[in-house]
C-alpha cells in the first residue's frame, strides 16, 4: 500500500471541526484500494475530533494545522496547536461534562502521544488500519444478539 497524506488547517470553531471530521473520513475512505473497515474509519473520525476539539479548547484562537497520513497500514492523525501545556489523559468525575477526550483517544488509538514544538505542541495518534481496533473487536463480540419475538 502506498503512502498518502493530507495537510490542512482547521479554524478554531466547533463547526470547523465537524467539517474537518467529514473531510478526514472521506479522504481515508478514498485512499484505500479496498474500502477500509467501517469501525476503523469511525475510530479515526472520533480520534481526530477529540484531538482537534482539545486543540481549540485549550490552545486559543489560532488556526489548527492538521496532518493525516496513511503509510502502509498505519494511519497517523496529528494536530498541532500553540498551547504550551502537554495534555495528560485522565478520568474526570462522574458528573463532569468534559475531560474524557484524551482518555477516549488512548482507548481507541493503537498508539498516541504529544510532542513539544517550538511554537506549542503536536498531539498525535496512530491507528492500525489492517484490522479493527482491539476495543472495537471486543465490543463487537460482547454485544448481545438482538432477538425479535412476534
Amino acid at each position: 500500500m502506498e503512502a498518502h497524506q493530507i495537510t490542512f488547517t482547521v479554524l478554531p470553531t466547533p463547526a470547523a471541526v465537524t467539517t474537518a471530521r467529514r473531510r478526514v473520513r472521506d479522504t481515508i475512505q478514498n485512499w484505500a484500494e479496498t474500502p477500509p473497515d467501517s469501525d476503523v474509519v469511525h475510530t479515526a473520525e472520533v480520534v481526530f475530533s477529540e484531538l482537534a476539539t482539545n486543540a481549540i479548547r485549550y490552545a486559543g484562537h489560532h488556526p489548527i494545522p492538521v496532518d493525516v497520513r496513511l503509510s502502509g497500514a498505519v494511519l497517523r492523525v496529528e494536530v498541532r496547536d500553540r498551547g504550551p501545556a502537554l495534555p495528560a489523559p485522565t478520568l474526570p468525575e462522574d458528573d463532569s461534562e468534559g475531560g474524557r477526550g484524551l482518555f477516549l483517544v488512548g482507548v481507541l488509538a493503537d498508539r498516541f502521544g504529544t510532542t513539544p514544538t517550538a511554537s506549542g505542541k503536536s498531539c498525535w495518534a496512530e491507528i492500525d488500519m489492517a484490522e479493527p481496533s482491539s476495543v472495537a473487536a471486543a465490543i463487537a463480540t460482547s454485544l448481545p444478539v438482538q432477538r425479535s419475538y412476534t
